[in-house]
């Protein structure tokens, strides 16, 4: 039985996360939670999944955001996330301004 990882991509700009969540939905079965503006021209996404679904999917997404964007991106993959962290996944606009 495979567990719930949650994993989150942050970018500067929609245009880079979109092509992310476009790149990671064709070539894995993540589920997208949902995109936030986190403040600064930063917006994220968060995903989730088992975890070498969700593993795979954050990399095919940080890279091509990075590629998009030609600027940093930072991802992060919880694979056993804590109460706080699945709530923030099942509602990211929690966390944006």
């Amino acid at each position: 039985m495979s567990r719930l990882a949650v994993g989150f991509i942050e970018a500067e700009g929609f245009v880079p996360i979109f092509d992310a969540v476009d790149a990671m939905t064709k070539a894995t079965e993540v589920d997208v939670r949902g995109t936030t503006r986190l403040g600064g021209g930063l917006v994220s996404v968060a995903v989730s999944g088992d975890l070498a679904t969700v593993e795979e999917a954050v990399e095919i997404g940080e890279e091509t955001a990075r590629a998009i964007s030609g600027r940093n991106v930072k991802s992060i993959v919880f694979a056993s996330p804590a109460e706080p962290i699945l709530a923030i996944a099942a509602d990211i606009t929690i966390i944006g301004s």
